[in-house]
């Protein structure tokens, strides 16, 4: 098959990576000259993920008519923020039977909107597929062993992408529940801060953590209308471990700074980043269980302690 990559971060690179080693021809597209420059030029990112050799028929370019002409799949990778501005590009070109797997995961701030409902405005495309579980980019360029879940309300779309995928190393499941799993994939963001947060405490306390948190996503499925069973996929309690415990992940990362008392802004100058994806999930849960009056007591306080001054020991306060 064809597939078109948009969005050249790691992510995107890691999924090319694969898609090209399953015998699929692999075009990739950015918005930015230099990017393509860049990577014609040295076929890695040297800053997002050195070491992982972009193959040289891996096609890159800015011209998006040309790099979606013929292709079968298109993968949605691009940061959360810029989704909607690329699906309305993505709108001019688009044809009847492409199918759009997103692997962008969030919720639109402002509109609470999820990822595939974001491309659907902008695409009106009926072949949506979102495919989520625990991967850290450079894990999945180096043919690690690995769950993801494909899932959409049109089945047969979910076992395209399963066999465009799915190799020896890499097991894909299938799901109609997009909402929900797009939910779990969301707000695990927003906890691994919290466990972030931490990360100097004894193991007993993180696991009590962690135990009130992954019911805390499950309320938080059922109530923004994804089924409860979705926190047992790869996306569910899968990613929700992998970002939840390890310092690799962006989010948990962020946690620790903010746990030694740095401001949200400090912790982003210290990153080298404008914005993580929890804040982003953080703010659109918020405000979501607000207009529906209820409370999440996580949700609320790590809001709190971001938003309005709270004291980061407040994080504790979960616990009770």
């Amino acid at each position: 098959m064809k597939i078109s990559i948009l969005g050249t971060g790691a992510y995107g690179i890691a999924l090319a990576t694969v898609l090209h080693a399953n015998n699929n021809k692999v075009n990739m597209w950015t918005k930015y000259n230099e990017e393509v420059d860049s990577l014609l030029l040295s076929r890695e990112s040297k800053r997002l993920l050195p070491g992982v050799i972009i193959q040289k028929n891996i096609i890159i370019s800015t011209d998006l008519k040309k790099n979606l002409r013929g292709s079968n799949v298109i993968v949605m990778a691009v940061p959360m923020n810029a989704v909607r501005e690329v699906s309305k590009e993505l709108a001019k070109y688009i044809k009847e039977d492409q199918i759009i797997c997103i692997v962008t995961k969030g919720i639109e701030v402002g509109t609470g909107k999820r990822m595939s409902e974001v491309v659907y405005e902008e695409t009106c495309s009926n072949n949506i597929c979102m495919l989520s579980g625990p991967s850290f980019a450079i894990e999945l360029a180096n043919n690690n062993q690995l769950g993801l879940v494909a899932a959409s309300n049109n089945l047969d779309l979910c076992y395209t992408i399963k066999k465009v995928f799915e190799n020896d190393n890499i097991t894909i499941s299938v799901t109609e529940d997009i909402a929900g799993i797009e939910i779990c994939s969301s707000a695990k963001n927003t906890f691994a801060i919290i466990m972030g947060m931490l990360e100097e405490k004894s193991d007993s306390t993180k696991a009590t953590m962690l135990t009130i948190l992954l019911n805390d996503l499950r309320l938080i499925c059922e109530v923004l209308g994804g089924k409860a069973n979705s926190i047992f996929t790869y996306a569910g309690i899968g990613d929700f471990l992998l970002t939840c415990m390890n310092i690799k992940s962006r989010n948990y990362t962020f946690g620790t700074l903010i746990a030694k008392g740095n401001t949200k802004e400090k912790a982003f100058e210290i990153m080298g980043l404008t914005t993580i994806e929890g804040i982003y999930s953080l703010n659109s849960i918020y405000d979501m269980l607000k207009d529906k009056k209820i409370e999440i007591k996580s949700i609320d306080i790590l809001y709190n302690i971001l938003y309005n001054d709270g004291l980061k020991e407040d994080i504790l306060k979960c616990l009770k």
